[in-house]
């Protein structure tokens, strides 16, 4: 199975590819070939082992990462199933590299071009309809025995050895009450930090086939890569806690309402012990939506506003999507405007409006075409186009005994 896109840009300020990419297609638009995943699956082999092999994308809890090489995993009769993985993170200095899951903090360094494998293993239960858990160790490091070519920032020949991200996730999800009650919770702990970077945990309540409730938090720190000197630095987390209820009184439609808490926290400083003036400060809000879908045609009404510490944001959007042409064709639209108003910035106070429209066409079987035009209007500037555009090519093929 494999997913391959070029991306392309132009404007006046744009970002190029870097390094092997960009001296495959080196040009002033910053285009560059990106494979997001092409990896070869078997599944359930002896009802026993499935198995990728390739460029592969992969999520533990709230840990979120991409490889190169092999994952497996073996189904043991005890509800457990073992896994381990292994190969090299993706580069995405590489001629088809990928950046999205990079680490941040050591752009532009020698660093950021050091080959860096990976390797993790994990545990989870397997053929239980009421519950679903997994724990996962993860670790990325760069030896020195292959980064001896890499020239150091300092002109030196070679790179030292380092760990690049050690770290451990965990999440659950239950299904009780014949899907009555649904909770779920996730973590990543960084081990090369001492920090516990991301937490969250949610409970969904279903009183009727029509009537839903959700609750979730989740707590998050920015991450690093271990080499960045960013990690020296006082990290508060963003907590954010939220309320949302959902009624669908026909088929086809759907509304909500939700309701939305952050919390900012201020700490006393270790150097000086000086006391922050509050220890904690609230952010408040809320919105609501409508949605309509059916067989050719779906649409979604929403509307927001939050304020409190940090200023105020409201806005609302319109979106539409229509199938046409033997549903190879979706014609999409939409206009969304925002007012956001800084309370200690004057030149962060301003609106913008914009209007989207374009296209996705499936040319042929896994291969499409999206296309999607804006024009926006905002304080700073009268009128700002821009164009996006991209060109999809997905293959698989299954043996089957």
């Amino acid at each position: 199975m494999t997913s391959m896109r070029l991306r392309h840009d132009f404007g006046s300020y744009v970002r190029p590819g870097d390094d092997r990419a960009a001296r495959l297609v080196n040009a002033i638009d910053g285009r560059q070939i990106d494979v997001m995943f092409a990896y070869l699956e078997g599944e359930n082999l002896g009802n026993r082992v499935d198995f990728k092999l390739g460029r592969q994308f992969e999520f533990s809890g709230l840990d979120w990462y991409a490889f190169d090489g092999g994952w497996a995993r073996v189904r043991i009769p005890a509800h457990l199933a073992l896994e381990a993985f292994g190969g090299l993170q993706v580069d995405g200095t590489a001629v088809f590299g990928l950046p999205t899951f990079e680490l941040d903090g050591t752009q532009g360094t020698a660093a950021d071009r050091a080959f860096s494998p990976m390797f993790g293993a994990g545990v989870s239960l397997w053929g239980l309809k009421w519950i679903d858990a997994r724990v996962a160790y993860r670790r990325t490091f760069s030896p020195a025995s292959v980064n001896r070519k890499l020239v150091d920032d300092d002109g030196s020949l070679g790179l030292p050895s380092g760990v690049d991200q050690e770290v451990v996730s965990a999440s659950f999800a239950g299904n009780f009450a014949g899907g009555r009650v649904s909770p779920y919770g996730a973590l990543r702990m960084n081990l090369g930090t001492g920090r516990l970077d991301d937490v969250t945990a949610g409970l969904q309540l279903a009183f009727t086939q029509q009537h839903l409730l959700r609750a979730l938090y989740i707590r998050t720190l920015p991450i690093f890569d271990l080499d960045s000197i960013f990690n020296v630095f006082a990290l508060t987390p963003f907590e954010d806690a939220r309320l949302v209820f959902e009624a669908r009184p026909m088929p086809r439609i759907s509304l909500q309402a939700r309701g939305q808490m952050r919390f900012f926290r201020s700490e006393t400083t270790a150097a000086l012990g000086t006391s922050p003036v509050k220890s904690l400060q609230l952010g408040a809000g809320g919105g609501a939506s409508a949605a309509y879908r059916g067989r050719r045609f779906s649409g979604r009404l929403d509307g927001y506003g939050l304020g409190g510490e940090g200023g105020t944001r409201a806005g609302g959007s319109l979106d539409t999507r229509t199938m046409v042409w033997w549903d190879r064709l979706a014609l999409d639209a939409r206009i969304y405007g925002v007012y956001y108003r800084d309370e200690v910035t004057e030149a962060r106070r301003g609106y913008s409006v914009a209007l989207q429209l374009g296209f996705n066409a499936q040319l042929w079987r896994g291969i499409h075409l999206a296309v999607l035009g804006e024009e926006m209007f905002t304080t700073f500037y009268s009128q700002a186009f821009r164009l996006f555009g991209a060109l999809t090519a997905d293959w698989s093929f299954r043996v089957r005994r």
